[in-house]
This record gives C-alpha cells, structure tokens and sequence, in this order.
C-alpha cells in the first residue's frame, strides 16, 4: 500500500513547516487564521503543530481530498510558498473528485501516480532535518515496536539472513530494532527514507507508530 497522493501532498506541508525556522510562528499565525473554523478554544489551545492543526481542519471538513483550498493559506506563509503552490496546483490538476469517479475506467492519473510520488519525494525538505529530529523518529519506532520487529524488517526489505543474524546475536526486542534501523539507515535513499518507513509500519499493522513519528516530523526540533 503506498500513500495517496491527498496524504503526500499533507506530508509535503507538514515537513516544509516542521522543518521551518519558523515554525513556531508559523502556527500562531494559522491558528490564528482558522480560529473560527476550530472553533473550539480547547482544540485551539491543544494545537501545537501543524500535523495537528491539519488534523483538526479535516475534523472540521474545511481540508479534505476534494478541497485543499487552505493548504494554499499555510503554503503563502513558507520561503519556498512558490514550490509548495505548484505542488498543490499540481494536486487540484491530477485529482478527481471521487463523487465524479468513474470505476469502472482506468484513471489516467494512476498512470502518472509513480511520477506525481517521485516528484513530490523530489523536492521534500527531508535533507534538512536535524539529526535530533531523525534520532526522536528512530528511538520512538525502537522503543514501541516490540515483537513486530520483525514484520517491519521485512517490510523494509531487509534480508532474511540479515534478520536472523540481529535476532541470534542480540536479547532485548529494543536492540533489535535498534540494530535493524541502524541496518535501514546505512541503506535507505536520503530523500525517501521516511516515505518507505511510514509505508512499511502501515504494512506492519502499526499505524499508530506512523502517526507518532509523523508528528514529530511536524517538530520544529
């Protein structure tokens, strides 16, 4: 299962806020922007990055596949606003609103589905994450994943013999899957590492760990 394009475009949001300097005052001014669209001061207070604030605005049916006209609003806030508002134009291009699909006819932008991935992976601030960002991602997937170590190595496409080594030559579940992202790491292309490593915790069953690291992506750390 790879991510949809809906969910790339909002990881392309969340890393170039997250990975922003400003990123703090970024999100004061959005919460800002869309106080009356939260429209819960509990909510607006709990809001303290963007990976939330986009959560919320879902709840809210303000941001949905079918309408991505506030991205555009967070997107003006960025240095790069201008490849991120091609990215989103791009978007609103290829996408068909899914009360108008046709399923019983190949959508032509399937076709163009590896492309529109690349091209978002292309241009994605992963490069500039910090190493204190990178390690908070790992040390959270060791320290939750336990017994689906093993599921998540595979679904990397680790070797098998390579599986069984980590698991014969250390005792604690922490370690060994300390020592299969130290094995991912050393492997994993710099611009999709993420991307691949959200993939195969989805495919692992373990959504909940996707969302945990993709908040702290949102991190302004």
């Amino acid at each position: 299962m790879t991510l949809s394009e809906y969910a790339q475009l909002k990881q392309y949001i969340i890393f170039s806020v997250g990975t922003n300097e400003r990123h703090s005052e970024i999100i004061s001014s959005m919460k800002e922007f869309f106080r009356d669209s939260i429209n819960s001061v509990r909510k607006f207070e709990q809001i303290n990055n963007i990976n939330q604030l986009l959560k919320i605005l879902e709840i809210r049916d303000v941001l949905s596949e079918d309408n991505v006209e506030c991205l555009k609003n967070i997107a003006m806030k960025l240095p790069n606003s201008n490849d991120v508002l091609k990215k989103i134009a791009d978007y609103e291009k290829e996408h068909v609103p899914r009360e108008y699909t046709n399923y019983y006819v190949a959508k032509p932008q399937d076709l163009k589905k590896k492309e529109s991935e690349d091209s978002y992976i292309s241009t994605s601030p992963l490069s500039n994450m910090s190493e204190r960002k990178k390690q908070r991602i790992f040390d959270t997937i060791t320290q939750e994943i336990g017994s689906f170590w093993r599921d998540l190595a595979r679904n990397l496409q680790i070797r098998e013999w390579v599986i069984d080594e980590i698991d014969f030559q250390n005792q604690t579940l922490h370690v060994k899957a300390t020592k299969l992202l130290k094995e991912y790491d050393s492997k994993a292309d710099p611009q999709r590492w993420f991307f691949i490593l959200c993939e195969a915790l989805e495919k692992s069953r373990r959504k909940d760990l996707v969302r945990s690291i993709q908040n702290i992506m949102a991190m302004n750390i």
